[in-house]
This record gives structure tokens, C-alpha cells and sequence, in this order.
């Protein structure tokens, strides 16, 4: 049985951005190029705008807005963007997200400058942070909770009908957006695009299960991430992964975000290769990835996870 996939988070984008002379969508280098996106069957697929918090972050985020155009432009017939949605048709359909504020705003600009920025896109989620901490609070390898200029950005996103993403918070910035939400009622989905379940495999960028029953309590979603340092080391732990979202309520809610990425050099995280299972390393390989669920899960709950469970978030969503 052959399946439309849904993935919430791949980093196409810092790829093309990297080599603009070198770096094209065709190639497969990336882990999630054009052809891989097709193979794979991808329907929509979320590009993340990813910079680390420095200076000159915007223009970084910039350059792979500009990266996006240019593949639309140059490959449209084989790609469309979000606005053009139509699950009919045999082409992949990107919809953007920000892999950390400061893609949007750099630490000493005005927040009204990059609310502007913001406001310039569709976007499908923002996340607050990325690894470090940042004006608006702590990333996975920080202890920081939310700022006030994180508060700042939380009200205005909401009723904006763009998610938070809690793939990258620390465990108290996590905590405190939920609570935020809570307290000032705002109009704000969560979601974590591509995180795991850390009682499965003990890793910081892993969801606590306290984490994960809130964002699936609040109408929220959260897109498996396939790296191996968050997943584990055997096709297995993809099933335990899956089968501990269900028991924690996540019926509804669990989903695809693969974080593919390719052709970009990582020094730092150079001792976590290979980043991806065999077999399970690029985007042409859901069918087989979903051949691998079959054993253990109903074809009803292989086609939410695949496509429908993210396309009716992002009903709730944008609508």
C-alpha cells in the first residue's frame, strides 16, 4: 500500500544557502533533494530557515528565503508552495518555518523588526531557540527559561495561526511557553516538529513524557525525528518511539519530521556520524520506512502518522 507523506522539518533550505553556485535542489547530497522528496512520496514538506544566534543571523535567514524563491522559480513544475496546496497532484508543496528567532531578529534589533520579517511569510511554526540560549530564552543545551522578550514574541504570534515549536527548548523554556499559553489564554498551537520521546532513548533534544501530554493536550503534534543519536541505533527503536506516543495519548497526533539534511559541514557534531540508519537516510525512503511500521501498527494508524494527523493540524491551525 503506497502512502502521501506529510514531513514537518528538513534543512534543505542551509544546504542550497551554503553554495548558491554549487548547491541545487537536484541534488541528492542533501538527503532530501527534489527527486528523494518525490521518491519518498512527499506531499508537503516543511523547509526550515535555520541560523545559530550571531550577528548577522538575518541576513543568513535571508539568503535561504532568497534560495527558496529561486527553486520555485526554476523548478515549478516539480515543487509549488503551501498557498498552492492540492494533494492531487504529483509534485512536492513546501511550506516554511523558523528553526530559531534569530533567523527573524538579532539580538540588539528592535523586536518590532523582526515581527515585520515575520509577518513578510506564511509560516507553518516558529521555534524561540535553537541549541543555545537567546534573547527569548534557553535552547537544548541551556537551563534558561523564557525571557521577556520571549513573552513579547509569544503575543504577538498569537492568532497569527502559526505554531510554537518546542523541538529545540531547553526543559524549562518548554515549560514555561506551556505555562505562558495557559496563563494568558493565547490563540498559540504547540508542537514539537522533530523531537523523540526521551523515557525511549535519554537524549536532551528528546521530549519528557510531561512535555509531550500537554502538546497532544493543547491540540498539538510531534513529528518523529529519524537522526540516529535521538532515534537509537536499531529500526526497531522507530517502533518504540511510535508505540510510546500512542500510549501517552498520541493517536491523533504523531507525525513525521525526519530533520534530513546533507552536504553541509558540521565539525561539531562530526562524532555523531552517520547521522541517519541505513536504509532510513534520505527522504526517498518512507515506503520502506512505512513497510518497516506495518508489522507492528493498523494501515489506519500507519495513514495518520504518514499524512493525516499533520493535515488536520494544520486545519486547526490555519483555519
Amino acid at each position: 500500500m503506497s502512502y502521501q507523506i506529510v514531513d514537518f522539518h528538513c534543512d534543505l533550505l542551509s544546504y542550497l544557502a551554503h553554495d548558491r553556485t554549487r548547491n541545487d535542489p537536484l541534488n541528492p547530497l542533501s538527503n532530501c533533494s527534489l527527486p528523494q522528496l518525490r521518491e519518498g512520496g512527499v506531499i508537503l514538506q516543511t523547509l526550515a530557515v535555520f541560523t545559530e544566534t550571531h550577528p548577522g543571523s538575518t541576513q543568513e535567514g535571508e539568503k535561504q528565503l532568497s534560495c527558496y524563491q529561486e527553486m520555485l522559480k526554476k523548478y515549478g513544475t516539480s515543487c509549488a508552495p503551501f498557498s498552492a496546496f492540492d494533494p492531487t497532484k504529483k509534485i512536492t508543496h513546501f511550506v516554511l518555518a523558523v528553526e530559531n528567532a534569530s533567523a527573524l531578529v538579532e539580538e540588539k534589533e528592535s523586536l518590532d523588526v523582526g515581527f515585520a520579517r515575520l509577518d513578510a511569510q506564511d509560516w507553518l511554526y516558529v521555534s524561540l531557540t535553537w541549541n543555545e540560549e537567546n534573547r527569548f530564552g534557553g535552547g537544548n543545551n541551556s537551563h534558561a527559561g523564557l525571557k521577556r522578550d520571549g513573552e513579547h514574541f509569544l503575543d504577538y504570534l498569537s492568532g497569527k495561526k502559526i505554531a510554537i515549536d518546542l523541538s529545540h527548548t531547553s526543559a524549562a523554556l518548554a515549560h514555561d511557553i506551556l505555562n505562558y499559553i495557559h496563563k494568558k489564554g493565547l490563540d498559540l498551537l504547540p508542537m514539537a516538529s522533530h523531537s523523540n520521546f526521551r523515557l525511549i532513548h535519554d537524549h536532551r533534544r528528546n521530549l519528557p513524557d510531561a512535555i509531550a501530554k500537554e502538546i497532544f493536550a493543547l491540540g498539538g503534534v510531534v513529528g518523529i525525528n529519524f537522526i540516529r543519536a535521538f532515534i537509537g541505533d536499531k529500526p526497531e527503536d522507530f517502533v518504540r518511539h511510535f508505540q510510546h506516543g500512542l500510549s501517552l495519548g498520541g493517536e491523533e497526533a504523531l507525525c513525521l519530521g525526519a530533520d534530513f539534511f546533507g552536504g553541509i559541514p558540521l565539525p561539531e557534531i562530526d562524532h555523531l556520524k552517520p547521522f541517519f540508519q541505513k536504509n532510513y537516510e534520505n527522504s526517498s525512503c518512507y515506503p520502506a520506512f512505512l513497510e518497516l511500521l506495518s508489522s507492528s501498527f493498523t494501515p489506519e494508524q500507519i495513514q495518520k502518522i504518514a499524512h493525516e494527523n499533520a493535515l488536520s493540524f494544520l486545519r486547526r491551525l490555519k483555519n
